[in-house]
This record gives structure tokens, sequence and C-alpha cells, in this order.
């Protein structure tokens, strides 16, 4: 194990490999007049993941626009080369 990282990274990153795998828990919904069930994988929740991530970024981003003046504008993100 690498000692730089804490074990709450190591956590989210086991969350992330696990998200909407049905190994790791599911809901199934059963039609009361079919009875047609359907199976849904539950979802991690983790901000490092790249399906459950992108609902934290865009509620940020939201809230972000409430903040801002009222014209046009865009998000953007900028990188720093590493050399710097």
């Amino acid at each position: 194990m690498n000692p730089n990282l804490s074990q709450y990274k190591i956590d989210e990153v086991k969350k992330m490999l696990h998200c909407r795998d049905t190994k790791y828990g599911f809901l199934t919904y059963k039609c009361s007049k079919c009875s047609t069930t359907k199976t849904i994988p539950l979802a991690c929740k983790s901000r490092i993941c790249p399906q459950c991530g992108k609902k934290h970024a865009d509620q940020w981003a939201d809230k972000l626009v409430g903040r801002l003046f009222a014209v046009p504008h865009r998000h953007m993100v900028f990188t720093m080369p590493e050399e710097l």
C-alpha cells in the first residue's frame, strides 16, 4: 500500500470500482399488474467516479451560476504544466 494515500482515498477508489455492480447492491421493482421485474444496481455516489461525480460537478456549477453576474459566460478548467 502506498503510504501517501489516506484510507479515505483508498475507500473512494474501491467504491468507484464497484459502482453499479449488482454484486454490491441493487434494487428490484416488480409491477403489480404484469409481474415484470426491473433490477437497478446501486451507485457509489463518489465524487471521483466518472458517472456519479458528474452529478456533483453539475450541482456545484448550478450553485455557482446563482452567484455570478447576469451576463453570458462559459465554464472552463485551466491546468498548469507540471514543470510550474
